[in-house]
């Protein structure tokens, strides 16, 4: 059911929505700071050792590890350089090193920052620069995971004015060398690319069935960056309430310690490389900071592989995020598509229209890795366009309708050259998902139907926020449209007392029928149109309304 936006509802959406990394300059922009910056140096690894164990892992039901992760002790009580400014304010900064690191990020084991107080990460000639972390990020964990700095020298900088001078917590557990991460830097030159040549970039025509539903659901996809060193993909889903609440899907294997995690949205290409070798390209620095820190775990079952967190960073509105929809009716679905980063790398997107079964699947662990899943079979030869990868771990899969059915756990598919190797993925079902545990914290019910209306599907949330007049709500009220999906043949029960018109559009915004509704009860027949999603405006008087309609 569409729902009406509300004042208070749409006031509440403001006030979670602020809190995410922010792009304010560096509190010492432009001052002669003296003191020399200590410079911290990693010791070495065995990095042909990690390659190896990736080979393995890469073909296996496990996040697509990036880096490699240092312990180290180094906090503003014990390391780095204080300098007081002349107006009595303070800053801390210390700078680490990792040779050969294509990037580096860290993970604050000790963080709560008091109003006021920021922490930036730029490189030394600032040519990167990513905050500021502020206290709106601060967690019940006491603890927060940045997102990845370009290059292997990176400044941390801590800023405290004088009138909180150390009531601040902040203290570096771990550091992050990343070894096959894509760095800003490199994206924007042109050679990132670290999935396979068969993935096609998200913006890539899928078909004009699906290609306007495509557009709006991948501004709900995430990158995730998650136990500091592995990649993985969610998906902002709605809920009854169309609250806006920042609820992510994701995948139950994809790692711990989610008060650590961080999010990049709308990482996108600015060109279009569909199956190919070209290269494609970063979508500029401006974009690049639409990251955010943070997270609580708010249900995951292992029988499905999925979970369910609760981003606590915030999420800024000019970011234009969607939230997408759900079927838990766990019906078979004439199409599938994913939206994903495989290997950690820029969006892609995959369909498979050969047919998807029920099986359950089992990523190598025992049988408690055992999970209720979707396959897209080896017998069907895999995906028929794109493909998924390591990363691409958690992401959503989606109907003909663009609602979340399920979610990667595992498969594999891969690329052969600009081909996949026509070989299965399997994700946990979504109706499985629903109510497959006892509890609030062991399945979706509890959060994607808090109001408890017994829904078994809902839209994307910029589908169910339609404003309607209450004009146009009292026809939408009286004129009935059923049923949907159909094969062509619709009924149009009119109780409005009025005459009413129709218009019929395609994906692509023809009109391919219109007629008058001059009875109670009348049909409508497209069953020549090609099967797909089709919008039907009813028109009375000076009211109307829109409703999308399918036709299998």
């Amino acid at each position: 059911m569409k729902k009406l936006i509300l004042s208070t509802a749409a006031l509440f959406c403001c006030v979670i929505a602020s809190s995410q990394v922010t792009n304010e300059p560096i509190r010492t922009e432009g001052l002669e700071l003296k003191s020399a910056i200590p410079l911290i140096e990693m010791p070495s690894f065995d990095l042909k050792k990690l390659q190896k164990e990736d080979a393995t892992n890469d073909l296996q039901t496990k996040p697509f590890r990036f880096g490699y992760e240092f312990t180290v002790d180094l906090g503003i009580k014990n390391s780095g350089v204080w300098e007081e400014l002349p107006n009595g304010d303070r800053v801390w900064r210390i700078s680490i090193a990792s040779k050969d690191a294509k990037t580096l990020n860290f993970i604050f084991d000790s963080y709560e920052l008091v109003e006021g107080a920021t922490v930036h990460l730029y490189n030394d000639d600032r040519s990167f620069m990513l905050g500021a972390y502020t206290s709106k990020m601060n967690n019940e964990n006491e603890s927060l995971g940045t997102w990845i700095a370009d290059g292997e020298k990176i400044t941390i900088e801590f800023y405290e004015p004088a009138k909180v001078k150390g009531l601040s917590k902040l203290h570096i557990g771990s550091v992050v060398h990343g070894y096959r991460s894509v760095s800003n830097f490199e994206a924007y030159q042109k050679i990132l690319n670290e999935s396979g040549d068969c993935n096609l970039d998200v913006n890539c025509s899928i078909g004009a069935d699906f290609d306007p539903l495509k557009d709006k659901l991948k501004k709900s996809v995430a990158l995730i960056l998650n136990n500091g060193n592995d990649f993985c993909t969610g998906t902002l889903v709605n809920n009854t309430n169309n609250d806006k609440a920042p609820y992510l899907l994701t995948a139950n294997h994809c790692g711990g310690s989610e008060a650590n995690w961080s999010f990049r949205f709308n990482w996108i290409s600015s060109n279009t490389v569909c199956a190919s070798t070209d290269n494609s390209t970063d979508n500029g620095p401006g974009n690049y900071y639409q990251v955010t820190a943070g997270s609580t775990v708010l249900a995951k079952n292992g029988g499905t592989d999925f979970k369910l967190i609760e981003i606590s960073g915030g999420l800024d509105p000019a970011w234009d995020l969607e939230w997408a929809g759900w079927d838990r009716t766990d019906d078979f679905p004439s199409y599938v598509i994913g939206i994903h980063h495989p290997s950690g790398d820029i969006m892609k997107v995959c369909r498979d229209d050969s047919g998807v079964t029920k099986e359950i699947n089992n990523a190598g662990g025992g049988a408690a890795f055992n999970a209720e899943t979707w396959e897209i079979t080896d017998a069907g030869d895999g995906w028929e366009q794109g493909v998924t990868e390591g990363g691409s771990s958690g992401s959503a899969l989606f109907d003909p309708n663009g609602r979340i059915i399920g979610q990667l756990f595992g498969g594999r598919a891969d690329c052969s050259g600009t081909n996949d190797n026509n070989r299965l993925d399997y994700y946990g079902r979504l109706g499985v998902s629903w109510d497959i545990g006892s509890t609030s914290a062991t399945r979706l019910s509890d959060w994607l139907d808090p109001a408890n209306t017994g829904q078994t599907t809902l839209d994307m949330l910029s589908e169910e926020l339609i404003v309607l007049s209450v004009d146009d709500e009292i026809l939408k009220q009286g004129v009935s449209i059923y049923p949907n999906p159909s094969n062509g043949i619709l009924n149009i029960s009119n109780n409005t007392q009025n005459g009413v018109s129709y218009n019929i559009y395609n994906v692509a915004g023809q009109n391919i029928a219109a007629g008058e509704i001059v009875s109670e009860n009348e049909k409508i027949d497209i069953t020549t149109k090609n099967t797909g999603i089709y919008f039907i405006t009813i028109t009375s008087n000076n009211s109307s309304f829109t409703k999308k309609i399918i036709k299998r």
